[in-house]
């Protein structure tokens, strides 16, 4: 499998949202939908981005373009064969074996933003937000997954691609040699991804994985 990834950025998130407010987001406007065998099987509802981030202070802190030769110090590969190739990360066989944005520690709430693309007719995209960096086999912090298992399933899953309350998108199919842009914010217990600027699956957790206990780390 072949997968390029374009583009990185990384946004702080200073929250002055109050909790009701919160409270009447996750009941009026998301629901966890049907319950399946392995998780939850989201049922979309529109929102976009900007009222999520509504009452929220945006600082960037980090950005980068691979307009370069070398991934440099800020990465660690853990394995594979993650290159850059005329300004884009490349991976044709990572075998679950991440390169990890070592050099920066992802702050408890934030925005991160990507862009990608697979070669492969699987799709099959994963990358990781608030884990430890450490290499794991099927997932760290939070994996988020997109056209995974031969392009029949999106999963957000916590410390384990298979965790049993993951939650999952299974109606869209994604498409090979295709741009996708990705966005993921974090606020408190709940996790929103965007793909494509549409609202793609969200995650609540009632025990938040935190930064300050080393969960701080981005890896593909």
């Amino acid at each position: 499998m072949k997968f390029k990834i374009f583009l990185v950025t990384l946004v702080a998130v200073i929250l002055a949202g109050c909790p009701a407010k919160r409270e009447a987001v996750e009941e009026n406007i998301f629901t966890k939908g049907e319950r399946i065998k392995s998780g939850f099987k989201w049922e979309r509802t529109d929102i976009p981005y900007s009222k999520i981030v509504d009452g929220s202070k945006l600082v960037k802190v980090f950005e980068d373009n691979f307009d370069r030769e070398e991934l440099g110090e800020n990465y660690t590969v853990l394995g594979g064969d993650w290159k850059i190739e005329d300004g884009k990360v490349v991976s044709e066989r990572a075998d679950n074996k991440n390169l990890v944005l070592s050099g920066i520690d992802l702050p408890q709430n934030g925005v991160i933003k990507l862009v990608m693309k697979s070669l492969s007719d699987f799709v099959d995209i994963k990358f990781n937000l608030w884990g430890n960096g450490e290499l794991h086999e099927h997932g760290d912090g939070y994996s988020f997954i997109l056209g995974g298992w031969k392009n029949r399933v999106s999963v957000i899953a916590k410390l384990h691609e298979h965790e049993k309350n993951r939650f999952e998108e299974r109606a869209t199919r994604l498409e090979p040699d295709k741009e996708y842009r990705v966005k993921v914010v974090r606020k408190g217990k709940e996790i929103y991804w965007f793909v494509n600027d549409s609202l793609f699956l969200v995650y609540f957790d009632d025990s938040p994985l935190k930064a300050e206990d080393g969960y701080n780390k981005l890896s593909f």
